[in-house]
């Protein structure tokens, strides 16, 4: 019995370590793995990746409070709770040393057809502003901002899908702009603001902002980046990926 209790004692702080790094997991996925940021998992986007790192936890707390200026590094300790700074700095840690899992050791890629290799390379392009994937996640790529994809095979012309879940956020001081939001509690209010060509996540107090249903934003200015010829281009990717689920 008294082993017994010994072996449990000795597992809670493992278990709270898990539900720290599954938790800074979730926050890491919302505000930083985004393609212009860190990208999926840490394996980089367009800021450095942060896979096989060799910051200290106090040297990642830092940085991920206070960021790093001129560098495009934003300040997340007024923006996020301390709770969650220390969770994804828990999550970084876990990265620490590590390379990225291979091919062989994730899903196994599925071989491209030619016909729909152009549009997937236009739709996780990283150096294009407005591309398909800064907010959009598939084969575990891109980022998980707005709605999944399920629909978006059966539309031929990809500027006119309807967008139901959009908002309009109107913070006390500022002009209203179009969002999704992230999460909305009694705590925070956390929305992505879609007025620029890269999605912002911003945090409120539920006081300090107003949302309403519905806004004049259409899919059209998440494309607008895109040619006809581009879009056509990854609306055969998007058939491909919906037939061979």
């Amino acid at each position: 019995m008294m082993r017994a209790l010994l072996l449990l004692a000795a597992a809670l702080p493992l278990c709270a370590q898990d539900a720290l790094v599954a938790r800074g997991e979730k926050v890491f996925q919302t505000s930083c793995s985004v393609p212009y940021c860190h990208g999926p998992n840490g394996t980089a986007g367009r800021a450095p990746k942060l896979v096989g790192h060799s910051f200290t936890a106090r040297e990642l707390s830092n940085i991920v409070s206070d960021g790093i200026a001129n560098k495009g590094m934003p300040a997340f300790g007024a923006q996020l709770p301390a709770d969650d700074i220390r969770a994804v700095v828990g999550y970084i840690m876990t990265l620490r040393g590590s390379a990225p899992a291979s091919a062989s050791q994730t899903v196994a890629a599925r071989t491209v057809p030619e016909d729909a290799q152009s549009g997937k390379a236009l739709f996780f392009d990283a150096v294009r502003m407005g591309g398909c994937g800064r907010c959009h996640e598939l084969e575990k790529r891109g980022s998980r901002v707005a709605t999944d994809l399920k629909t978006a095979a059966a539309h031929t012309d990809l500027r006119s899908i309807e967008v139901h879940h959009v908002m309009t956020a109107q913070p006390a001081g500022e002009s209203a702009f179009p969002v999704l939001v992230a999460e909305q509690s009694q705590k925070r209010v956390r929305v992505f603001d879609l007025s620029s060509p890269l999605p912002v996540l911003r945090t409120f107090a539920p006081d300090a902002v107003k949302l309403t249903a519905g806004s004049a934003w259409e899919h059209r200015e998440a494309v607008s980046g895109y040619s006809d010829a581009e879009l056509q281009e990854i609306a055969k990717y998007l058939q491909w990926v919906a037939a061979a689920k």
